[in-house]
């Protein structure tokens, strides 16, 4: 559908200019858009670029070409929105695997419960198995403690009164969170399944929100004298996710 010139308020051009990008996984220009939106081009630049300060639209430094934004799909659609995150994420959680041999899982709080949303596993017989809608508790491993030390602060103190097992230490807790954020990602060994262990570290939007977790899990043993090595690696896919993002 193209839209007739007529004269509009601000309102309806954002909305006219949200539902080209929308309408498919296209890209488009400028001037793809000042046709199809009857907005003119200097307009639209001036309404791209309040939009993608806020993240609802991005462009494509390549190419000049915008499509949706992340954080419009955050808003429209959480599962729109890890869809995109995934799709960001794939290539460095693939090249995670192939660098340390253990298997790559990116996981979300989802309210005050941790999920898994994507994994790619090495091509060995033996090694973790994680799965899209995998439960990840909060109070052990890696994966889950990241997410805690990271999230929103009254989250996280709700969280800590009110969502952990009684057996669970919390003052103990609180200070592996601490260590947690200074040190920027967690290392665990065999808190949460026997015989595994991993490295996780957080994800963070251009604007520094905080995401998602990413981080690889294997045998504990394969770990050994590898901790650092494989904790940059794994600090540095995030951050690369987190620049596209």
């Amino acid at each position: 559908m193209q839209y007739h010139t007529k004269r509009m308020d601000h309102v309806e051009k954002i909305t006219r200019v949200m539902e080209v990008l929308c309408r498919d996984k296209a890209t488009y220009s400028l001037r793809d858009l000042e046709r199809l939106t009857g907005i003119p081009k200097s307009t639209l630049h001036r309404l791209l670029t309040s939009l993608e300060k806020q993240e609802w639209v991005y462009k494509d430094a390549s190419t000049g070409s915008f499509r949706p934004g992340i954080r419009f799909f955050l808003l429209n659609n959480r599962t729109c929105f890890y869809q995109e995150l995934i799709g960001k994420a794939q290539e460095q959680m693939e090249n995670l695997v192939k660098q340390t041999g253990k298997t790559c899982l990116m996981c979300v709080l989802e309210g005050s419960v941790g999920l898994c949303i994507h994994s790619v596993e090495p091509p060995y017989p033996v090694k973790y198995v994680a799965h899209k809608g995998m439960a990840i508790p909060l109070y052990a491993g890696a994966s889950g403690k990241v997410l805690l030390a990271f999230c929103n602060e009254s989250l996280r103190r709700k969280i800590l009164t009110e969502g952990l097992p009684p057996e669970v230490d919390r003052k103990e807790l609180l200070a592996q969170l601490e260590a947690i954020r200074e040190k920027g990602y967690a290392f665990s060994r065999e808190e949460w399944i026997p015989h595994a262990g991993d490295i996780s570290a957080p994800i963070f939007d251009r604007k520094g929100n905080f995401v998602a977790q990413i981080g690889v899990a294997g045998l504990a043993t394969s770990f050994e004298g590898r901790e650092d090595e494989i904790a940059k690696m794994v600090k540095e896919a995030a951050k690369n996710i987190g620049c596209s993002i």
